[in-house]
C-alpha cells in the first residue's frame, strides 16, 4: 500500500517516488501518524488494523541482508495508479498496437485521437526529421515537408530537442514562435507535437493536427503523451521488422549500435572530390558519450566534417592513417596524437589515443583524451568547494571506497577508514531512518538508483546530506556494489532558513509600513476644493513587491485664506522611511500654520531632521497660493521642478536655491514667486515619475521626456475636468518605484 501511495503521489505532485515517500514520512511526522495511514490516505482507502510486517517505518537490523537481495525476494512493483479519469481507453492501446505498417497506425491515431491530421517523423542521424506516415494530410504537404532540416525552426524540432511536447493551441503564437509545417497550402489552427524514445533516445515525433481550436486539458495531454509513447514504440518495431526489405538508411542503425557503446566513438564517412578523391570525412553518427576537442558533443558532430572542424589535422599522422585504413582495411592505433588548434577561443593543445577501423565505405574512429594532471587536481578542488564526496561498497568482498571528501563531510578521521553501511544507518538521525531504509531498499532490493536527502551525525554536528545511489548487478539481478555520491547541503539548508526568516521579518515589517502609511497618507478619492484651485493627487505604488517607500504630499487650506501645497520624498524603504514620511507630513502642518512662508517651512523640517541622532535625507517642494492676488510662492529642497501647463503649453519652473533636508545645519532656503492665471495647471511630482534606471541604458532624471509626453496629449485634456484629467494620463518611467503626483488648477 505504501509503495502504490507513492505512485499516486509522484503522479499528482509530478515528482519522483523518492520525493513523494519523503513527503508522507514528513507528514507521518509531523501528524504523528503511522506511515500506512497517510498512504491509506492518499489511496482513499480504509487504513489497515496494524502497520505493515515489512513497512518502511521500522528499520531492520542491517541495511544489506544477503538473504533479500533483488533474485530472492520477489517484491512486485505496483504502477502508478493515475486517477481513472486520466487513463486512456484500453481499446485506443490495443488498437495502435496492432498496426500493420506506419500508414496503418498513422491512422489509427487519428481515428483515437480524434484530430484531422498526422505527421509521424523519425529522426535521422544528423538531427534531421524524415517523414515516416500520415494521415489526412495533402500530398502537396506530403511532397514539401518530407525532410525537417535540423536549423529550421519547427515545433516538431522543438519538441525532438527538448524531450518535451510542444502545445501549440493558439495559431498566431504557434506562428510568432516556428515555422508551421503544412503552410500555407493547409492552415491547422491547433497542433501538438508529441516525442517518443527508443529506450533512453529520443527517435522521432508525432505531430496532431486540428482544423479548429482546440484547447488541451491537463487529462487529455497526459492521455495524448500516453497514446504517442504507445504508437512510438510500435513505429519502432515495425520500422526494425521491415529495415532490411525495405533497404532503409543504414547509418541510423550504426547510430543505435553507437548509442550502447561508452566512451567516444563516431562513424566517419569519406567525401569524394570531383576527381573522385577523398578530401574529407564526415561525422555520420556518433556515440552518446561522444566529446571533442572543442567540446561539442555527439549530436552537434553529427553533419560536420574533420577538416572544417579540426583543420590542422590535413597532412598529420592522423590523416595519413584515416586513408591508409580506408585504403588498406587494417586497423591501425594511434597511440599519442598532439593536436594543436589555431582557431581562436579553443584550446590550443591536446593529446589523444585513437583507434581507426574500416566500417563499409566509411570508418569507425574511438578516441579519448589523455589526462591533464591539472585537471584532476581540479576535480579535487570541485570536489572540496562543492562539499561533494563519493564512496563505493563491495558488498561481495566488504571492500569499501572512499574519496577524501567523504571523511571531511563526516568529520571522521581517515585513519579509521570508511564506515559500513551499518555505520551509516547509525549516523542518521532516527526521524530520518525511514528515508533512509526507503531508499537503500530500492537499490539493494529492486536494482534501482535512489535520490533522497536526509540529517546525519558527522562527530558532534547535524548535518544535511544529499545522496544519489546506484547498485551495480550480476548477470543474475543480485546487488554487488553500492556506488554512492553524497554532498553536504548543510549551509545551503542554512541559507534557506534564514532567507526564509528574513522574508517573514521583511513581509511584517511591509504590512506595518502599509499601514503606517494608509493611516498618514489618506488618498483622496476625488479632486480637492481648496481655496482658489481644485488639487488632484494620484499615489502610484510600485508594480513589484517592494518595501513601502517615503513619498507624501499634503494640501489644506490656511487661517488667512492661502492655500498650502507640499510633496516630498523620503530617502530609503521600508518601516523607518515610513515613519520618517508621517513625521515630515505632521511637521509641514504645525510649520505652516505658524509661519505659512515655504522657506521658513523648509527650514523647520530641515531643523527636525539634522537635530536627530541618526541620518535620514528627504526632498521636498513646499508652496503657498493666495487667492486673492493668485500669487504662488515656493520653495524647495532638493526636489524635481514643478511643471506649469498654460494655453497648451508645458513650462519647467526655475528652481529656487535649497539643499536636500537633513543634509546642512542651519541650510537657507530660498523663495521663487510668480502670479497665476485661471486655467493654469501646476504639477508637482516625485522622482519616481521620472526617473531612469541602469537596466534602460540610462541614469539620471528624464524630465525633458516627461514635458514631451504632456505636450502630446495637452491639446486632448478637457478643461473642465482637469485636474485629474491630467493625473490620470500619467506613467511612471519606472515600475520600480512608488510615484506621488499632485496638480493644481487655478480656479476663476
Amino acid at each position: 500500500m505504501v509503495e502504490q501511495a507513492k505512485g499516486v503521489l509522484a503522479e499528482r505532485l509530478s515528482c519522483r517516488p523518492d520525493e513523494a515517500f519523503e513527503d508522507m514520512v514528513r507528514l507521518a511526522q509531523a501528524t504523528g501518524s503511522d506511515l500506512a495511514v497517510i498512504a491509506a490516505g492518499v489511496l482513499g482507502v480504509p487504513a489497515p488494523p496494524g502497520p505493515p510486517s515489512d513497512s518502511p517505518t521500522e528499520p531492520t537490523d542491517a541495511l544489506f541482508v544477503p538473504d533479500r537481495s533483488l533474485r530472492q525476494v520477489d517484491i512486485p512493483k505496483p504502477s502508478p495508479a493515475p486517477l481513472r479519469e486520466r487513463t486512456p481507453q484500453p481499446v485506443a492501446l490495443a488498437a495502435i498496437g496492432t498496426a500493420a505498417d506506419p500508414e496503418d497506425l498513422a491512422d489509427l491515431v487519428r481515428e483515437h485521437v480524434g484530430c484531422d491530421g498526422v505527421l509521424v517523423y523519425l529522426l535521422e542521424p544528423d538531427g534531421g526529421l524524415r517523414l515516416e506516415a500520415v494521415a489526412n494530410v495533402p500530398a502537396k504537404v506530403r511532397l514539401e515537408w518530407e525532410r525537417v532540416p535540423l536549423r529550421l525552426e519547427t515545433g516538431a524540432l522543438a519538441s525532438v530537442l527538448s524531450g518535451l511536447p510542444q502545445w501549440l493551441p493558439d495559431l498566431e503564437d504557434a506562428r510568432r514562435r516556428y515555422v508551421l509545417i503544412g503552410e500555407p497550402a493547409t492552415v491547422w489552427r491547433s497542433r501538438a507535437w508529441l516525442p517518443f524514445q527508443d529506450q533512453t533516445r529520443v527517435a522521432g515525433v508525432i505531430g496532431l493536427l486540428w482544423s479548429v481550436d482546440h484547447d488541451f486539458s491537463a487529462e487529455e495531454r497526459w492521455e495524448l503523451e500516453v497514446l504517442v509513447r504507445a504508437a512510438g514504440s510500435t513505429l519502432l518495431a515495425l520500422v526494425s521488422a521491415e529495415a532490411a526489405r525495405q533497404g532503409r538508411n543504414w547509418t541510423l542503425w550504426v547510430q543505435h549500435l553507437l548509442d550502447v557503446l561508452p566512451g567516444s566513438v563516431a562513424l566517419l564517412g569519406a567525401v569524394h572530390g570531383a576527381d573522385g578523391e577523398v578530401v574529407d570525412f564526415r561525422f555520420e553518427a556518433a556515440s552518446p558519450d561522444a566529446t571533442d576537442f572543442s567540446g561539442r558533443r555527439y549530436q552537434q558532430l553529427v553533419g560536420r566534417t574533420v577538416l572544417t572542424s579540426y583543420p590542422t589535422v590535413a597532412g598529420t599522422e592522423l590523416w595519413d592513417a584515416y586513408h591508409r585504413v580506408l585504403r588498406t582495411g587494417v586497423r591501425e592505433v594511434v597511440s599519442i596524437f598532439d593536436y594543436e588548434e589555431n582557431t581562436p577561443g579553443l584550446p590550443q593543445h591536446g593529446r589523444y589515443t585513437l583507434t581507426i577501423g574500416k566500417f563499409g565505405d566509411g570508418l569507425i574512429l574511438a578516441w579519448h583524451e589523455h589526462e591533464d594532471p591539472l585537471q584532476l587536481e581540479r576535480l579535487r578542488s570541485v570536489q572540496r568547494l562543492g562539499n561533494i564526496g563519493w564512496g563505493e561498497w563491495n558488498l561481495v568482498t566488504n571492500e569499501i571506497d572512499w574519496s577524501d571528501q567523504l571523511y571531511v563531510i563526516f568529520d571522521r578521521d581517515p585513519a579509521l577508514g570508511p564506515m559500513s553501511l551499518d555505520e551509516i544507518r547509525a549516523s542518521v538521525l532516527r526521524e530520518d531512518l525511514p528515508i533512509l531504509q526507503n531508499a537503500v531498499r530500492r537499490m539493494l532490493e529492486r536494482g534501482e538508483g535512489a535520490d533522497s536527502e536526509l540529517r546525519l551525525m558527522a562527530g558532534d554536528q547535524i548535518r544535511c546530506g544529499r545522496f544519489i545511489g546506484e547498485p551495480v548487478l550480476d548477470v543474475e539481478g543480485r546487488p554487488v556494489r553500492l556506488d554512492v555520491v553524497l554532498q553536504d547541503v548543510t549551509a545551503m539548508r542554512r541559507a534557506e532558513k534564514r532567507v526564509f526568516d528574513l522574508s517573514e521579518q521583511f513581509a511584517q515589517e511591509h504590512q506595518v509600513a502599509d499601514h503606517l502609511r494608509s493611516a498618514v497618507l489618506p488618498l483622496p478619492s476625488r479632486p480637492l476644493d481648496l481655496p482658489g484651485m481644485k488639487v488632484a493627487v494620484r499615489y502610484l505604488a510600485a508594480e513589484q513587491w517592494a518595501e513601502v517607500g517615503g513619498d507624501w504630499y499634503h494640501a489644506f487650506p490656511i487661517d488667512d485664506g492661502s492655500t498650502l501645497l507640499a510633496i516630498g520624498d523620503v530617502a530609503g524603504h521600508g518601516l523607518a522611511t515610513a515613519a520618517a514620511m508621517a513625521k515630515l507630513r505632521y511637521a509641514a502642518t504645525g510649520a505652516a500654520l505658524t509661519n505659512p512662508d515655504p522657506a521658513g517651512v523648509l527650514d523647520v523640517l530641515n531643523r527636525m531632521l539634522t537635530g536627530g541622532g541618526g541620518v535620514t535625507l528627504a526632498s521636498a517642494i513646499v508652496g503657498r497660493f493666495e487667492p486673492t492676488t493668485r500669487r504662488l510662492s515656493w520653495a524647495q529642497a532638493g526636489h524635481p521642478a514643478p511643471l506649469l501647463l498654460r494655453s497648451h503649453e508645458v513650462h519647467r519652473l526655475d528652481r529656487p536655491d535649497g539643499p536636500i533636508l537633513g543634509a546642512v545645519r542651519g541650510a537657507v532656503y530660498a523663495t521663487a514667486r510668480m502670479l497665476l492665471a485661471p486655467g493654469d495647471t501646476v504639477l508637482m511630482f516625485t522622482d519616481g515619475l521620472i526617473e531612469r534606471r541602469p537596466s534602460a541604458g540610462a541614469r539620471g532624471d528624464d524630465l525633458e521626456r516627461l514635458m514631451d509626453e504632456i505636450r502630446g496629449f495637452i491639446a486632448d485634456l478637457d478643461p473642465e475636468e482637469m485636474p485629474e484629467a491630467l493625473t490620470s494620463r500619467l506613467v511612471p518611467a519606472t515600475p520600480l518605484d512608488d510615484t506621488c503626483i499632485v496638480a493644481a488648477t487655478i480656479t476663476a
